[in-house]
């Protein structure tokens, strides 16, 4: 669960969040860098045109239905996901809302055990209308329900007794093997407001393997942050500090998030925050439920509270790099301690609630924004590798009608040609390249490169990249500018845009 104002009236009330490559990664695929993007996508498009609906491969969820906010473990060759989907709850037949689902696939085999319903809400209780957002950790907890038992799996999900989703908590169930769940009966991490949206989106580590907690939430009130706490015994927990915002992205003052993870070989924390929610104006009057973007960051642990160093940007995953609409509240693959120190590191690896199939290259921007509509969420993975080339080629295609500049997703039903290679930005602020650079579009064919994060009011499709806002001695850049043929907007290198129109110095990038 995400921040009350942007809960959705998804299907009975739901609560709904409204160099270095990103990868898109499933099933076969394996490991594709940013130039494979096209690749994939075009493979899950031809999916999407078959006769029968299917899940493309790798993504896990419930087909049809909103699947978001994931919790993953990897244990060898097996991935154990929990995350949020609708159910009838098994405790009340007249209730199908939020639910807490379950699968485990073999990695090398595909075999897989699931969906299945694991937790739902508890008539009368404290979490009766809305359970949601889980996070699991390992470790060995002993006796925490007073029954004698000693689980190896604790959840921590967030819930509320409110139908209008206020006042929602962070409560815990305990496991023996992460199906069958038992409820610790009171919230571990109470609300503090009886009207806003209140505590939500628990990041856990587990630091002794037994049963030491060390927690990172949301919290509201009076306005979003996020408190660390820790805990001895897994239930009782003591509050150590806000989480610093120091250098997170200055258009996204108020960031929410899906995850963190800690990195136990470097001492660093990696989290996964999310972009703004597009406004509606831009999106043909459509009220997005799901944010168009998420970007991957890391600090060291001994700043997390403190900020004496900042959040290092490393990446964005957008509708500009991935072609879907919604790209949102991802969750980490972890061990079973909350660490990202499994098979793939250092490839940090995730799964991502996205709307599919992407929209066609030509849609309106309300069709755009209806192809996000929460029965179309799935959980879909992607990847980040620290060992790839910083940098991501603009590239200017044309289609015989209008053209498309862009470092990421180029669709395959629009018919487009690579022209050139304009010149290559960063994909994070790196070596004085600050100026990030917008993917954005006005209506149904005119994609633009713009500087503002708003897109100058057209719709939003991400970042492309950074760049360089004046010439920097001794680096070898070049300036582009963006053009206007009257019928559509392009980039080039050209100060006169090759006979056209020039609107602006966009800016220098790498050649």
């Amino acid at each position: 669960m995400i921040l009350a104002d942007r809960r959705a009236a998804a299907g009975n009330g739901a609560e709904i969040a409204t160099g270095f490559a990103a990868t898109i990664v499933g099933g076969f695929f394996g490991g594709i860098g940013m130039l494979g993007f096209a690749v994939v996508i075009a493979i899950l498009a031809s999916t999407a045109c078959s006769s029968s609906r299917s899940l493309p491969p790798g993504a896990v969820g419930n087909l049809g239905q909103y699947n978001y906010s994931p919790s993953i473990i990897e244990t060898g060759n097996t991935r154990q996901f929990w995350w949020c989907s609708p159910g009838p709850n098994p405790d009340d037949s007249s209730q199908d809302t939020d639910a807490i689902y379950y699968e485990s696939i073999n990695m090398s085999t595909r075999v897989s055990y699931g969906p299945v319903l694991v937790l739902a809400e508890s008539p009368g209780t404290w979490d009766s209308a809305f359970t949601c957002n889980p996070k699991v950790i390992g470790g060995v907890f002993a006796n925490p329900l007073g029954d004698g038992q000693t689980y190896t799996y604790a959840m921590y999900y967030v819930a509320t007794a409110w139908l209008s989703g206020a006042s929602n908590g962070i409560g815990v169930a305990f496991s023996t093997d992460g199906i069958t769940w038992k409820k610790y009966p009171q919230p571990v991490i109470p609300t503090n407001t009886p009207t806003g949206y209140g505590i939500g989106q628990p990041a856990l580590l587990n630091t002794d393997h037994k049963a030491a907690i060390y927690m990172v939430y949301e919290d509201t009130s009076p306005s979003l942050h996020h408190v660390a706490a820790t805990s001895t015994d897994g239930l009782h927990f003591t509050v150590l500090g806000t989480v610093t915002s120091n250098g997170l992205d200055p258009d996204d003052p108020q960031a929410t998030w899906g995850d963190m993870a800690y990195d136990s070989k470097a001492g660093e924390w990696y989290a996964i925050f999310n972009r703004p929610v597009r406004p509606s104006s831009t999106t043909g009057g459509v009220i997005e439920r799901g944010q168009y973007g998420i970007e991957l960051y890391k600090i060291p642990q001994t700043a997390l509270l403190s900020g004496s160093s900042p959040w290092q940007q490393l990446t964005s995953m957008d509708t500009n790099s991935t072609g879907f609409e919604s790209n949102f509240i991802a969750g980490f693959v972890r061990d079973a301690n909350g660490n990202l120190n499994v098979a793939s590191y250092p490839t940090v690896q995730m799964y991502t609630s996205i709307s599919y199939p992407p929209p066609n290259w030509d849609a309106s921007a309300a069709d755009a924004g209806n192809s996000a509509t929460v029965g179309n969420w799935i959980l879909m993975p992607m990847q980040w590798a620290p060992d790839e080339v910083p940098t991501l080629a603009l590239n200017r295609y044309f289609n015989g009608t209008v053209h498309e500049v862009t470092t990421g997703w180029m669709s395959p039903d629009g018919g487009f040609r690579l022209q050139s290679t304009l010149g290559n930005l960063y994909s994070n602020p790196l070596h004085g390249a600050t100026l990030p650079f917008y993917g954005c579009k006005g209506g149904r064919t005119d994609y633009f490169v713009s500087l503002d994060p708003c897109c100058e009011g057209q719709r939003i499709l991400g970042k492309e990249g950074y760049g360089y806002s004046q010439p920097v001695p001794g680096v070898d850049i070049v300036a582009l500018y963006r053009c206007s043929s009257g019928q559509d907007n392009f980039v080039s290198r050209d100060p006169k845009c090759e006979g056209q129109t020039t609107n602006q110095l966009l800016g220098y990038v790498l050649p």
